[in-house]
């Protein structure tokens, strides 16, 4: 790589040029001046994205994510990702696959956890190996498999995270695939990405689901529907029939290792260009066997006149009982408010959720997410990062969030939460309250795929001690 390239692959442009410049008029100078102004911006947002994807994957357990619902809306519509290489033999099929895989070491230091008098201090490593065929006709064929082992852990299992204390050796993707005109068939062990049941890749080993999904359009612009049969969680080995409701992933279940057929939904997401304004829509339906039905929308209008970009987005949410209602009676409404502005990488943002209070329904009128419970609070606007909104109550709940890139490989940011949440009609509000900062470094040169992160986060509530947390993640990953 020439001097001139690599300084414009770390947004910056001012190294030597290979070869002596040419004299220049005035005129000529403005246009290399712009030129070089758009190129190093290009190149600063390509940084700000690469760090941008590991701000978004790093605020899954106990929170939602660190990035905004609201994403870049300046971009045009872009087509979906370039599937495998195509092939016209069984051989190739397999010879021309890629390898891709991660390795991470994990810290996690805990004060005080989640309002006890016990403090945690565990560290683990671990990683990911997949494999995808070519295309052949379409079709391809994906594997991947998960270790975790911990480094020195305490003996007293009160004192190591719940999430990162065991040692798992779990089977992960291994799915057949078709891709042709624009649609997308999935079959088998998968990572999915819809509302309140996505594959959220901070622990070792991500969330997975098995069973079939369809998608037809682009990536700005489509339709999806999905039948999920079985899950597998962050501290399982297998795929089974069980949620985040269940007393293996939640100490303090009700409903003990009851089980249930999965779920199902359909829906999809649109934007529209109408200078100057950029407008996205999104609209769910999700049927949580034997839990509730879930109908979910959201909407937001960005500005894309000038630099900085205003914002506005609203949600809305409303779920049922369904089945054997595990979880009891269901009967749960949320409205949500966003305003922000971006700037380049900047992006901040004020956000509001209500959630309607009903005495006779589950933690006073809480919205049900038996894939998110205890891991994220999925697109709500309002969110902390330690907890999950939709499982503190109903109420009012309200986030203030600033994050960017300020230089090439750097991601930031700061947010402050507030939870007026009640999980009972009789009990006091649990006023609590949040600060989160977090960076995010990503190597490039020969150190590329090399990445730090860390993620520090306080939570207060009155009468209790206060909650204090540390993440530290060391990856380094390959064949992204």
């Amino acid at each position: 790589m020439s001097a001139q390239s690599y300084a414009q692959s770390t947004g910056t442009t001012d190294a030597a040029p290979t070869s002596a410049a040419p004299a220049t008029t005035p005129e000529t100078a403005a246009e290399q001046k712009a030129e070089k102004k758009a190129a190093q911006k290009a190149a600063n947002t390509e940084a700000a994205g690469k760090v941008e994807e590991k701000a978004a994957e790093s605020g899954d357990t106990h929170g939602g994510t660190v990035t905004p619902t609201v994403t870049d809306a300046a971009a045009e519509t872009v087509p979906a990702p370039a599937g495998p290489k195509a092939v016209t033999n069984v051989v190739d099929w397999f010879a021309k696959g890629q390898f891709a895989g991660d390795f991470r070491t994990i810290y996690f230091s805990t004060h005080n956890n989640f309002f006890s008098r016990t403090s945690q201090d565990t560290i683990s490593y671990g990683g990911g190996l997949e494999y995808t065929t070519a295309s052949l006709y379409g079709f391809s064929l994906g594997f991947s498999g998960y270790i975790q082992r911990g480094i020195d852990h305490n003996d007293n299992p009160a004192k190591v995270d719940s999430y990162l204390g065991p040692n798992l050796t779990a089977m992960g993707e291994a799915y057949v695939r078709w891709e042709g005109d624009g649609m997308t068939f999935t079959a088998g062990n998968q990572a999915i990405d819809v509302p309140f049941a996505s594959t959220y890749d901070w622990r070792m080993a991500p969330q997975l689901f098995q069973g079939f999904t369809f998608k037809y359009g682009d990536a700005d612009n489509y339709v999806e529907a999905l039948k999920i049969f079985r899950f597998k969680s962050y501290i399982d080995d297998s795929f089974s029939e069980h949620t985040m409701y269940n007393v293996k992933e939640d100490p303090y279940s009700t409903i003990g290792d009851d089980t249930t057929d999965g779920f199902w939904g359909f829906g999809g997401q649109h934007k529209w260009k109408i200078s100057p304004l950029l407008v996205t829509g999104q609209a769910w339906y999700f049927t949580y066997q034997d839990y509730a039905d879930l109908a979910y929308f959201e909407g937001q209008v960005l500005d894309d006149a000038a630099s900085w970009k205003p914002f506005i987005g609203a949600q809305y949410a409303h779920e049922t009982g369904d089945g054997r209602e595990l979880l009891g009676n269901v009967n749960s409404q949320v409205y949500g408010l966003q305003l922000g502005v971006k700037h380049n990488s900047l992006t901040a943002t004020l956000g509001w959720d209500y959630i309607a209070p009903h005495s006779n329904s589950y933690l006073n009128g809480s919205l049900v997410t038996p894939y998110a419970h205890n891991v994220a609070s999925g697109p709500l606007f309002a969110q902390p990062f330690l907890s999950s909104t939709q499982d503190l109550g109903s109420g009012n709940a309200y986030a203030i969030d600033v994050n960017g890139a300020p230089m090439a490989h750097w991601f930031v940011g700061a947010r402050y939460s507030y939870m007026d949440l009640k999980s009972a009609p009789d009990t006091a509000s649990i006023d609590q309250s949040e600060y989160l900062v977090y960076a995010i470094y990503n190597f490039d040169g020969k150190l590329k795929g090399l990445s730090i992160a860390d993620f520090f986060a306080i939570q207060t509530q009155p009468g209790k001690p206060t909650f204090l947390q540390n993440r530290l993640q060391l990856e380094y990953a390959f064949g992204h």
